[in-house]
Formats: C-alpha cells, structure tokens, sequence
C-alpha cells in the first residue's frame, strides 16, 4: 500500500527571493559507479535492505606462523629450488625473502649512509651502492637517486649472469661441481667486498623490501636419530674375486657298463604278443631306455588307427604287470607310437651329472637351469628367460621340492650375486630354508602371508620402475639395454630376478584376489625387465589355478597328481597321473610335454653349496622385513606416506603432545592434511587413538622412532 508523505515547506530566509541565479546551497555527493554485475552481486539484508555494509573483516594470518615455503607456493611464477640448491646460489634456503630491516632503510634514506658492520649482520650480503666510496670502514653518503640507480646497474648485471649461468649448465656435465656463487677477494687495505649472489629475476618484476619479516629456524631434537649403517646402505661389496663353485661339490653316478638288459627283451615279446592277439598289425621296432623307463616304439601296418593301441592301453599293463603305462600316440617328430613301461631297476640321477655339462658350463644365458634326463638318457635343460614364467605341481614325495632346489642351485652356481636376484616366499617355513642368508637374495626368505602380499606388490612398482629407466635409454628388454650401456662409465646394472613362491595355492586362498592380481601384472609385463615367476604348489585344482594365471605361464613342471582331472590343470591333457614320482616328471613348454627324470639334490650338497658362497659374500637386502610389516599393518604404501611425516614425527616425540592444531599452525598446512598425518602417525603406533576430546597421547621416544624412519626407507 502506497503512502503519500506531506510536502515540507521551502525553508526561505527573510529578504531572500528565489531566482534562477540564487538557488539553494547544496554539496554535491560524488557516488561510485557500479556495474550491473556488481549491483547484483553487492549483499541485500532483508530487513535492512541496501543500508547494511557489505564489508567483512578479515582476520590477518598470524604473524610469521606456519611453513613460508608451503605459504607461498601459489604465489611462485618459477620453479622453487631444493634446500640444497637454493644454498648453493644463495647462501641460505630462503633466497625469495631477502630484504633489507627497517634499521638499515633509515640509514639509506639518511646521509649516515650503510656500513660493513650493517651488512655482516645479515644472513644475506648485498653489494654496497657504490664499493669506491668506502673510507676507513664506512660508506659515504649516497643520495636516493644514486642508491636507485645503482639498484638498477645490479638488476642488469644478475640478468646477465643468470643467463650466464644457464648457458654453463648446458655447457659443464652433471656431477660436477660449480664454484662458489659467492666470492671473497682479499685487498691491501684489507677490505673484504662481497659479490652480490645470482637471483632469478622476472621480467618487470621488482624486489619487495619488508622490514617486519622474521624467521625463526626451527632447531632439531637434542636427542639425536639413529640412521642406518652406511656400510649396509651405501657401500657396495667387491666382487671381482667371487669365484664360482666347482662343479666337484656335487655328486655323480659311477659309470656302468651298459648292457641290454634281459627283461627288455621280454617286454618285447609281451607286446607284440598281446597286440597280436587283439588283431592288431603291428609290431615294436625299435626302443629306448632311459634311467627311469624304456619307451618302446610300435610301427603299425598301413590303415591301422592310432585308437586301436590307445584302446588296449590296459591289456598291455595287465600283460607286462607294470606300475603304471604311458601311450604317445604318436612320438613327435617320428612315425612310430610310444608305449612307456617302468624299468624293473630304477637308476639314480644325481645334479652333479647333470651340471657337469660343456654346454651348461659354458652357455652366456645367465638364466639357464638344469632339469634332468630325458628318456634317451641325455641331459635337459631350460632357460627362465625363455620361458619366462614357470608352475610347478605335483603331490607330496613326488619331486616338487627338489625340483625347486635345482633350479635354485643352477641359479647360483652359474651367476654372481649382482647378476640374478632371488626372492624366495616358502610359506611352509620348510623347503626354502637351506638357502637362507645367501648372498643372493634381495630380502630374508619370507614366511608369513602377509609379508608375501608386501612384497609382491614391491616387485610390481620394482618392475614399473625398470621399465622407466629402459624407456630412458629406449632399450626394449634387459638384454637391449646391456648391450647399449654395458661401454658406459655411468652403467648401472640390471640383475634378473626370480621370484620363487613354495606352495603358491595356500598364499592364493590367504591372500584371495590382492595376491592374484598381483600374480597377474607380474606374469604379464615383467618378462621385458627381467623379473621372473616360479610357482610350486601340490594341490592344482582348478579354484586355485585360474586359467588368467596360467595363460600367462606357459613352461609347465608337472610330477605325479592324484587324478588325470588335476593334470589337465596343469598341463592341459592327461599324463601326468601315470608317472611314478620320485621326480619322475613331465615338462611341456609350448604345449609340447616330453618325460625325464629330475635330477636328485641331497641336503649335504645344498649345504656345501651355500657354504661356499656365504665365505665369499654377504646378502645385501633391497628391502626388509620391518618395512614390509609396517607397511602390512597400517595398509599404506611408501608412496603415499606424506612428505612431512618425519619432521611432523619429530616434533609431537619432541613436543610429547599431539595436537591437530599446534601442527596446522607449526608447519601452515591445512586441517585435513594435518588430520590424516595423524591417522598414519596412529597406524605406525607413534600416537594413541583418539578417544573424545582427549588429547593424543605419545607412544614412543626418539630412539623408537628411528627405527620406524628405518623400517620405512
């Protein structure tokens, strides 16, 4: 509802008469011009309307309070600079604060002038406006106009060299050192003049002068922190006199004379008889024995069918009353159908005969294993870089274990302890422990399920970051970047590694899907870096063994398993639920599997073997245990610990109180930073739980502490 207000009367002062030239006294009012944007933006009470002050004061940050570096981080157009560098340059980390105090400023703008004794007491010199002026230890008057254009001479004169000093960055190699930015020279009046360090400088930038800055170095903990060794950490062993152990630690086989045993010939007959009596064309042509079973080849007539032997696979093992009967329908690579049959004597196979090998001594494949004998008596051997990943399976007193043993002995008996790596998981706390403590090895055997997820996911970031450096230096595989670096003096080796996981299907079911999808991204991309995976296991079910595992292992070592539905598990077919046990084995690589015995390894002989190697040098561990079981407990990797959890450590052990407030305040970073550093302070048990409003209370001393810094490097 509108209003109308009354009119008030002219105010006219007696003899006055109104005219155009005598209008009434008025002080204009000069208004800000706003834009629509800012009308509709400005704040509106509804009560008080537009009457109400939009101005909202906002309290100042406390004075010199919180981290300068972290504070002014939005604020830098360049690069900031490490501690180190910033030193080197600069004379002190704090290179973007230099400025002059309010003392000194009087001083410039007054005809007392600056002296020497003003810039000594500064962290940082400057150079004096004009160095001749200088008597007797104290400067000359200088005007203001004079101490401005002299400020401007040494604006040019740092562009000038901090394009000098990038040109010599470019020009002198890395890891050599630079001289010193700042420069004493020595005069017969004993005057010491300072030259002014190199500055980053902008474009049309200026240099803000503040006379109220102050910092505070922060002071370390009288106690001081334990660090780690330097032996263990830096120092690396010589190893230009390891010698490798000789192949007389071994056992061997004494040698026989070989005679046609009479029981072959028997076999012959037993065969060709029941064949015969099946009506069946065909007879046995020739044979081959090995050191576990004879394989007796039968040529068949013209239009027999292969079925028809299968089909009697039985009648002849009632016939020749054998263990256990294998048919190769046909022999690869001839024309004639295996029928594999025990021996009635087995023969030994000792390691010792099979490493004893010109072509094993002598190959430059550092990764080549010696397997065993194959039925023609000849010695078999492998590579894991051709392989590139393994699965071994086979049920208990079948062979397994001294299949992993070999290989771990044909490992170590062919490199130095730079050259392969081994990282054995034996969850079992059994098989694996025989090669404890071997120089070749990159962490203690692992035993606990837990600490193996650890350090499978540690070989996964170690895998991504070989991949990094072979992308450096445009390498494709490890072999590529040996043969490109091996001239160069700043070559790093590359050592292949083997990881060996003993009972693989009990670390499956514990560990569930992080273990597999850990198993997976090794199997897939590690071939290229050099990591390779063996996994043994003696319960091949199918649950276990997925077909994404196994697609990616290819090279299979199957021993005797209870059903033939558990060899085609592990080899795809049947077969390996007729082999004897006591390593008498079937190894397919490419889905083509051929029978030999494994070669035997006594505990005495793993013994010597590592004896040797102990004497001559120590393991020296990539990561350890602790590490691995910190990281376990608070769930968190070593990359996303955040970079000031040492120094925010540090201070509450020093403090003895945790507060989330003292350290947003101590250190200038945000509430929900502060709050999860606690919370990982909390997971490596350095400060309690919060329980209410109850302050934090701390847990440990420094001496504690050093040893959680040290588990986590």
């Amino acid at each position: 509802m509108l209003f109308k207000r009354k009119k008030k009367p002219e105010r006219m002062v007696p003899g006055f008469e109104r005219t155009e030239d005598n209008r009434e006294f008025f002080i204009p009012q000069i208004r800000k011009i706003e834009d629509k944007k800012t009308t509709r933006n400005k704040f509106v009470s509804p009560i008080f309307g537009n009457s109400v002050k939009d101005d909202v004061n906002i309290p100042q940050d406390r004075k010199n309070s919180g981290d300068i570096d972290k504070k002014y981080d939005a604020f830098r157009s360049k690069k900031k600079l490490t501690k180190e560098e910033a030193k080197r340059r600069y004379g002190h980390q704090y290179y973007e604060f230099m400025c002059v105090d309010s003392s000194a400023m009087k001083k410039v703008h007054s005809k007392e002038g600056l002296t020497n004794e003003d810039l000594l007491k500064r962290d940082t010199p400057i150079e004096l406006p004009n160095p001749e002026n200088i008597i007797d230890n104290h400067a000359v008057a200088v005007s203001v106009d004079d101490f401005f254009k002299s400020a401007e001479t040494s604006l040019e004169e740092s562009k000038q060299e901090v394009i000098e000093e990038d040109v010599l960055k470019d020009i002198i190699p890395e890891g050599e050192e630079v001289l010193n930015d700042y420069v004493e020279e020595e005069k017969e009046d004993d005057e010491i003049i300072y030259q002014e360090p190199e500055e980053e400088i902008l474009e049309g930038e200026e240099i803000a002068f503040s006379d109220d800055f102050e910092y505070t170095e922060y002071k370390a903990p009288e106690t001081p922190i334990k660090a780690r060794p330097v032996e263990a950490a830096t120092e690396k062993q010589n190893l230009s006199a390891y010698k490798l152990p000789p192949v007389s630690i071994f056992m061997k086989v004494k040698v026989k004379m070989e005679e046609e045993p009479v029981w072959i010939k028997e076999n012959i007959d037993v065969i060709n008889q029941t064949m015969l009596s099946f009506g069946i064309e065909g007879e046995v042509s020739n044979y081959t024995k090995g050191p576990t079973v004879t394989r007796y080849e039968v040529s068949l007539g013209s239009g027999v069918p292969t079925k028809k032997i299968t089909s009697i696979s039985d009648n002849i093992q009632m016939s020749l009353s054998a263990l256990s009967l294998r048919i190769e329908a046909p022999i690869p690579g001839k024309n004639t159908i295996g029928i594999e049959v025990p021996n009635k004597v087995r023969e030994s196979v000792f390691f010792g005969d099979v490493i004893d090998n010109d072509y094993f001594l002598n190959s430059e494949d550092p990764l080549l294993l010696a397997i065993g004998l194959d039925i023609d008596a000849k010695p078999v051997y492998t590579s894991i870089e051709s392989m590139p990943h393994g699965l071994v399976a086979g049920s208990t007193q079948s062979g397994k274990s001294v299949c992993i043993a070999s290989i771990i002995a044909s490992l170590i008996s062919k490199n130095k302890p730079d050259e392969v790596k081994l990282m054995m998981i034996d969850p079992k706390k059994v098989d694996l422990q025989q090669f404890a403590d071997i120089p070749h090895l990159i962490t203690p055997i692992i035993d606990d399920t837990k600490i193996a997820v650890e350090s499978l996911k540690y070989m996964v970031n170690e895998m991504e970051s070989r991949y990094d450096t072979l992308k450096k230096f445009k390498a494709i595989n490890v072999k590529d970047y040996y043969s490109r670096r091996r001239i160069d003096p700043n070559f790093v080796k590359m050592p292949r590694i083997v990881v060996i996981v003993e009972e693989a299907s009990d670390l499956l079911l514990s560990g569930g899907s992080e273990v597999e999808e850990q198993i997976l991204k090794l199997t897939q991309k590690s071939r290229a870096v050099g990591i390779h995976l063996l996994l043994a296991t003696q319960r091949p079910s199918a649950d276990i063994l997925k077909g994404s595992i196994k697609a990616n292992i290819p090279t299979r070592f199957a021993f005797r398993v209870p059903s033939s539905i558990d060899s085609s598990v592990v080899l795809d077919m049947t077969g390996a639920e007729k082999l004897l046990g006591k390593g008498d084995m079937l190894l397919s690589e490419n889905g083509m599997a051929r029978r030999l015995q494994g070669a035997y390894l006594s505990p005495q002989e793993i013994e010597a073997l590592t004896d040797f190697i102990k004497v001559q040098a120590k393991p020296e561990y990539m990561f350890s245990h602790e590490s691995l079981i910190v990281l376990a407990k608070t769930g968190e990797s070593i990359e996303s610990i955040d970079e000031l959890f040492k120094e925010v450590a540090i201070y509450v052990v020093e403090e003895k109180k945790c507060s989330l407030n003292k350290i947003t305040q101590e250190f200038g970073i945000g509430f929900n930073r502060a709050t999860q550093i606690v919370n990982t302070l909390e997971n490596f048990g350095i400060v309690s739980e919060n329980v209410g409003t109850k302050p934090r209370s701390v847990l440990v001393e420094f001496e504690d502490l050093a040893k959680i810094f040290e588990s986590i490097e």
